[in-house]
């Protein structure tokens, strides 16, 4: 199988001077450049992930998704979750009722079904049933976090909440009652809260403790109403009540963009009331949940219209280049991402569009609070391996705005953890869900839930970070071809590799994979002249560090040092690990796809649940990590908001740097310079 042009490749074929199009087709091994991602594409417009799915026939190790080819990495899935692909191991099953850890080997109606101790499955009742909190129970961490993050593939969060509540609010009145025929004397019923007036649509709550929502009623051997039970009853519903706002807290700390739903927010209110009319001193608990809440979901939505405002100022902007590219600055770019049709994004690209991520519109991370000046002052440091060209040049780039590689590593790591700290665990999920009535993960859905899924939270957060790093990738090699000397495309080039060893060494693999795509590039790979007076010795092994075959073996060994190193930090630095995040998401895919969501009884199967849940727990944990180093605000702007040139300037560009050799390069420039009249000529006709 041949490789695929511009991918990540091996050291051995990294510049191989292909002159296929720029394309960095990071979730599959599809070869042939605009034609595959154009299929692919056309695809993705009636399903999601199908170049994922097709790959599971491809052997081939290239570019930087397949390594060693799909079946490997299919494998090792089946290799790590043994005990759910192994049926010739015995298993012993258990059985208890939810809230329970009482084992029987007698299978019930409504029972959860244990295997070797931990949870295996269970009926959607059941699980919500395990989910509710009593007096002397309350699910453990890991099962709470397990089942918010995957119960949205088989029901919408606000339903699930009031399934919740319904479910606790039975259980309180199954209590009351036992007490009442052991007592003989009336106690507290709390009646269905959700029949009296709502206050405001606003997501504070206040809380009244004389709510008329909730009534008090007599037992039928009284004609009196008891308004102060039994104080041994009273103590128990409020410490229900108690472990009933910690579920709701918990799920509003880990999940609080589930909460962006006003139908969620209802059963919220509905809830909170019920709890605070049993116990009044969870009123003040309430309001600091809310209040948490409410500066999340806001400093949520400032980073969103940061990233709207920062995609329409992409779009406008014009490419940089030199003398020799005048004719081309005027040129359009839209790019197809590979990765939307993973994610099942709405944008589209046009028929013959292969090349990466939306390098020139596509929003990309940054900090809010980044100026907007592009000085080239900034600081002084500077660093060995990046030489700042000469005035006489006449061009300005990332070498004067930041001539030390160290700092700008330090600028894309905040870049990056600001961006991750952004993404919500559930948006992993939440992508598998969109194509709940598919294959593998989605043959156990109602003949509707897919569709129900709809109206779902979207993975915008997911699909902006996937688009910083095209943007990275092309904006590498844009900084190359924008110098028409050979030896100022040296420098350049070496100062881009120092600077991905710097990331490598902060745990950066984001950035440090972003980097190596670019100078990986076609474009940038056919330039054998410059790549002949590079001392690349520091790219091999960075390279090999990051060599796809094998599964990416050594990256895989590479992040669980990191892990350990983070495990033991005693700073905040050494805490840092930013994963390959396309591997990260293509891992997560696979073991979706890989087992299925209901098993043949049409239970849930949890243990697919715990292992989804294990990984973006770890994903969880990366992203709290605040960045440690000082934030240059024009060197961040100038990353975030400096125009990129596209798949067809930057061909045009890399054969004006050196001129086409062979009769394959001359048939590419000829196709490049045709195609980009053709988009300038309708371009210009849409602006008359």
């Amino acid at each position: 199988m041949s490789s695929s042009n511009g991918g990540i490749n091996s050291a051995t074929n990294g510049r191989s001077g292909s002159t296929g199009s720029a394309n960095i087709n990071l979730m599959s091994g599809v070869a042939g450049g605009g034609g595959g991602a154009a299929a692919a594409a056309s695809a993705s417009a009636s399903k999601i992930l199908p170049d994922l799915k097709t790959q599971r026939s491809n052997s081939g190790g290239a570019g930087v998704g397949v390594g060693g080819g799909i079946s490997a990495l299919a494998l090792t899935h089946r290799r790590d979750n043994s005990h759910v692909d192994c049926p010739k191991v015995e298993k012993i099953y258990t059985y208890a009722p939810p809230q329970s850890k009482l084992m029987t080997r007698n299978d019930q109606d409504g029972y959860l079904v244990y295997c070797d101790g931990k949870l295996h499955s269970g009926t959607l009742q059941s699980l919500i049933s395990h989910m509710v909190p009593s007096h002397e129970y309350y699910p453990d961490e890991a099962y709470v976090f397990a089942f918010l993050l995957s119960a949205r593939l088989f029901i919408r969060p606000h339903e699930l909440l009031e399934k919740i509540s319904q479910t606790w609010e039975q259980q309180q009145q199954t209590a009351t009652a036992e007490a009442a025929i052991g007592g003989g004397a009336g106690t507290d019923v709390v009646d269905d809260a959700g029949q009296g007036p709502q206050g405001c649509h606003n997501i504070h709550l206040t809380i009244n403790s004389a709510s008329p929502m909730t009534h008090r009623k007599g037992t039928t051997t009284t004609t009196t109403t008891n308004l102060d039970p039994k104080p041994q009853q009273r103590t128990c519903t409020q410490k229900s009540a108690q472990h009933c706002i910690r579920l709701l807290s918990e799920w509003i700390e880990i999940f609080p963009y589930d909460f962006r739903d006003e139908r969620l927010m209802q059963q919220v209110r509905i809830l909170a009331r019920k709890c605070v009319y049993i116990d009044n001193s969870l009123g003040k608990q309430v309001s600091r949940i809310l209040q948490l809440l409410v500066s999340r979901l806001t400093a949520l939505e400032k980073y969103e219209e940061f990233l709207q405002q920062l995609g329409k100022q992409q779009e406008e902007q014009v490419p940089p280049t030199h003398n020799h590219h005048q004719q081309l600055q005027h040129h359009h770019h839209h790019h197809h991402n590979p990765f939307q049709t993973f994610l099942g994004s709405s944008s589209s690209s046009n028929g013959n569009s292969s090349a990466v991520g939306n390098a020139t519109g596509g929003p990309s991370s940054g900090l809010l609070n980044a100026g907007h000046s592009n000085s080239s002052s900034g600081n002084n440091s500077s660093n060995s391996a990046s030489t700042t060209p000469q005035p006489t040049d006449d061009v300005f780039g990332i070498m004067d705005i930041c001539p030390s590689c160290a700092y700008l590593a330090h600028q894309l790591t905040a870049i990056e953890l600001e961006r991750l700290s952004h993404i919500g665990p559930e948006e992993f999920v939440q992508a598998f869900a969109k194509d709940a009535g598919g294959s593998g993960g989605g043959n156990g859905g109602a003949a509707g839930t897919a569709s129900s899924l709809n109206d779902m939270k979207k993975t915008r957060n997911l699909e902006s970070y996937v688009q910083w790093f095209n943007r990275l990738s092309y904006l590498t090699a844009s900084e190359i071809v924008k110098y028409p000397k050979k030896k100022q495309r040296v420098r350049i080039i070496e100062y881009w590799i120092e600077t991905a060893r710097e990331c490598f060494n902060i745990g950066n693999f984001n950035s440090l994979m972003a980097i190596i795509a670019g100078l990986n590039l076609a474009p940038i790979g056919r330039l054998k002249k410059t790549w002949s007076k590079v001392q690349s010795a520091k790219f091999s092994v960075l390279e090999h560090q990051m060599d796809p075959t094998s599964n990416f073996n050594s990256y895989r060994s590479t992040l669980k040092a990191a892990m350990w190193r983070s495990e033991g930090a005693t700073e905040e630095r050494e805490r840092i690990i930013i994963p390959f995040f396309s591997l990260f998401v293509k891992d997560l895919y696979f073991l979706n796809e890989g087992c299925s969501n209901r098993l043949p009884n049409n239970h849930i199967n949890f243990e697919k649940c715990s292992q989804l849940a294990k990984q973006v727990m770890e994903f969880n944990e990366w992203k709290k990590v605040s960045c440690p180093f000082e934030k240059l605000p024009h060197v961040l702007t100038y990353l975030q908001h400096q125009a990129v040139l596209n798949e067809n300037t930057l061909a045009m560009a890399s054969f004006e740097c050196e001129p086409p050799e062979n009769t394959e390069e001359k048939d590419r420039y000829k196709t490049v310079k045709a195609e980009t009249k053709q988009q300038l000529l309708q371009q210009l006709q849409q602006q008359q």
